[in-house]
């Protein structure tokens, strides 16, 4: 996912989603102790849903440090808003082990936000042990992340497919872990626990996003498919209408018509795990 710019014009999902979650879990985040003192961004990506919402959710900071796997991203973000003198933008997987030394340089903040970053994270365990441990006494998270999404099982299917195999050699590395989880709630609380969280909230809701024409659906798959770039230039365009092929046949498409025009609409349900936690 290292189409920043495509990224920053094509995250309508997220955007929808950061703005209503952090309306309604406002007021919780900011009754820390460190209400005005730090926080952490993971999977800042290009940097507006931070900017547009999150800054403005928590109030006065004095430090922001917003972070991303993706170096092409952080450079992005970090041009787009360079006017931000409070807000520094730097590369972090949080899928790997912090050590003393990795925590030390980063230091511990009042809160870590995240929001449709986890979910590209294999190894869970490290995700949240390291959020952990970048939290102050006190201080708290709001990590909100895909539990399953129809997009996973088209990359499931495609990547049998003798034209694209070799593209998607490694899919099972950009599919969420509770795709198939019966119960992710269950395991995100014993995950929890076992880094030490006491104190925490998990809901798992049914969600319904709409793209309004092929064009919409086009952008927004272009902008987080992770295969089409180690494609040729002249295979992306026929990558693109076989995901549009599967989405017909998995009935994730109608047509909706009015007096004057007759418009394709794509429907993508899912699940948004939500996780408010305090250290």
């Amino acid at each position: 996912m290292n189409k920043a710019n495509l990224y920053h014009q094509a995250n309508g999902v997220q955007r929808h989603d950061a703005a209503e979650i952090l309306k309604e879990y406002a007021p919780l985040i900011s009754k820390s102790p460190a209400s005005e003192d730090s926080l952490l961004d993971i999977g800042c990506g290009s940097g507006d849903v931070l900017v547009d919402f999150v800054l403005p959710a928590l109030g006065r900071l004095r430090k922001v440090v917003a972070a991303d796997v993706s170096e092409q991203m952080v450079r992005y973000a970090r041009e787009a808003y360079k006017h931000l003198t409070s807000v520094s933008f730097r590369t972090l997987d949080i899928g790997l082990k912090l050590d003393a030394g990795g925590l030390g340089q980063l230091g511990q903040f009042g809160h870590v936000t995240s929001f449709y970053c986890l979910h590209w994270v294999q190894n869970q365990y490290n995700a949240f042990s390291n959020v952990y441990h970048l939290l102050k006494p006190g201080g708290n998270c709001l990590l909100v992340f895909l539990a399953n999404n129809p997009i996973f099982d088209i990359y499931n299917q495609l990547s049998r497919s003798p034209k694209w195999s070799k593209y998607m050699y490694d899919v099972e590395k950009y599919i969420s872990p509770y795709q198939y989880c019966e119960n992710p709630a269950s395991e995100i609380e014993d995950l929890l626990c076992t880094v030490g969280f006491q104190h925490y909230q998990i809901q798992v809701r049914d969600k319904l996003y709409v793209y309004e024409g092929l064009e919409n659906l086009k952008r927004a798959v272009l902008a987080v498919n992770p295969f089409s770039e180690r494609m040729p230039p002249d295979l992306r365009d026929k990558f693109l209408l076989d995901y549009i092929a599967v989405v017909r046949q998995m009935y994730l498409s109608k047509e909706c018509s009015n007096e004057n025009e007759c418009t394709l609409q794509f429907i993508s349900p899912y699940k948004l795990v939500i996780v408010y936690a305090k250290k």
